[in-house]
């Protein structure tokens, strides 16, 4: 029976040196793939398919592609239909017509690896699971170094805030919905500096072939394709302002997932725990929500305000085009959900778009600042 391989774990935790390291070996990672950037020189080996598949229905669902809420999983599935449920059935079934071991990796899957399960057992794949693990003050270090430009302190801290929660919320989500499956879990430093032996042991565990003999020792393209140097940050919760409670429960997390990697993906001890911290997450994040329940509330009265203002503009517009050629409202505005009033855009990630105007306006006021400086 043909292998269905999907890789996982949080962005930023070595799932594309993985996903690279299994297409040197010969197994098959479906193209074309997302290219290449500063933040990942040697590539993603990410299907662009199975990031489009994992988009659409985070987008459908109104949660972020990593989200923290713990409802997020739930949305997800009521999300996905019938007709994903049979596009992925078709990816799978052409993917698999001349491959006997097809490797998916994308952290997105987080939200579907159930889905994915049932895809590959109608078309007659057998399914398993990697996860990628690295500890959640390098993952965080890593994503702001990237993917973020905090506009002063309070941001920076804000944001390492959040993608502590998302990294606990996606670790813990992955970690139950793999459960019981064949599955494996990986250590992103193993990885780099000693490679053959997690390959040799993922052969063993997931009955994995590869078109070398990894455990000889004979020189392989992953030689030159692995870099220890691209473990850029090393960082530790020092590095990070984050609050101790949520700190807490990512750190027990992380020992948890170790153990389950150190029982071959069982560890019933340890399963148990992510299940506790799970809800101890649950409970900090309506605290949380709860405190900050003003707050939110004031700048959503505010935008709804803007909101009507911009659709008064928008019925007004029509008119004031027809006397001047000018563009309507409408004709400008930028498309998705950050473009949108907060009070219109319902199930979408308030949080996320709040906070995202938010360091707008402060990096235009900064840029104002440093020009009336010159």
């Amino acid at each position: 029976m043909s292998t269905l391989l999907l890789i996982t774990g949080t962005g930023r935790s070595g799932t594309s040196t993985l996903s690279g390291t299994f297409d040197h070996l010969g197994l098959h990672v479906p193209g074309p793939y997302l290219g290449a950037n500063p933040s990942n020189p040697k590539g993603f080996f990410e299907s662009r398919w199975a990031v489009n598949f994992h988009k659409r229905i985070t987008s459908v669902a109104g949660i972020n592609d990593f989200d923290s809420r713990p409802e997020a999983f739930a949305l997800a599935q009521a999300a996905i239909t019938d007709d994903l449920r049979a596009e992925l059935r078709e990816f799978l079934t052409r993917e698999s017509e001349k491959h006997d071991q097809v490797v998916i990796k994308d952290p997105r899957s987080v939200w579907a690896q159930g889905v994915w399960q049932e895809a590959a057992e109608q078309v007659g794949l057998q399914i398993v699971y990697i996860s990628m693990l690295r500890h959640p003050a390098e993952v965080i270090g890593s994503r702001t170094t990237y993917y973020a430009r905090p506009a002063d302190e309070g941001a920076q801290r804000a944001y390492e805030t959040f993608n502590v929660a998302r990294w606990i919320n996606s670790s813990v989500v992955s970690e139950r919905e793999t459960r019981g499956r064949r599955r494996a879990f990986v250590s992103y430093p193993d990885l780099l500096t000693d490679w053959r032996t997690v390959l040799v042991g993922l052969g063993e565990d997931l009955g994995l072939t590869y078109d070398a003999e990894v455990a000889g020792g004979e020189a392989s393209p992953v030689d030159d394709f692995i870099d220890p140097g691209l473990r850029r940050h090393q960082g530790t919760w020092d590095d990070l302002g984050v609050p101790e409670q949520l700190r807490s429960i990512a750190e027990a997390v992380w020992e948890d997932l170790l153990g389950v990697q150190a029982g071959h993906g069982v560890d019933a001890k340890a399963s148990a725990d992510l299940d506790v911290q799970a809800e101890r997450y649950r409970a900090l994040f309506t605290m949380a929500a709860d405190i900050a329940h003003d707050a939110v509330e004031t700048e959503r009265r505010r935008l709804r305000e803007l909101s009507k203002k911009q659709r008064r503009g928008d019925r007004q517009a029509p008119d004031r085009a027809k006397n001047t050629g000018a563009p309507t409202p409408a004709a400008n505005r930028h498309a998705g959900a950050d473009a949108l009033p907060v009070g219109d855009v319902r199930g979408r990630d308030l949080f996320r778009v709040v906070v995202s105007r938010a360091r707008r306006r402060a990096l235009a006021e900064l840029t104002g600042l440093r020009a009336r400086r010159r």
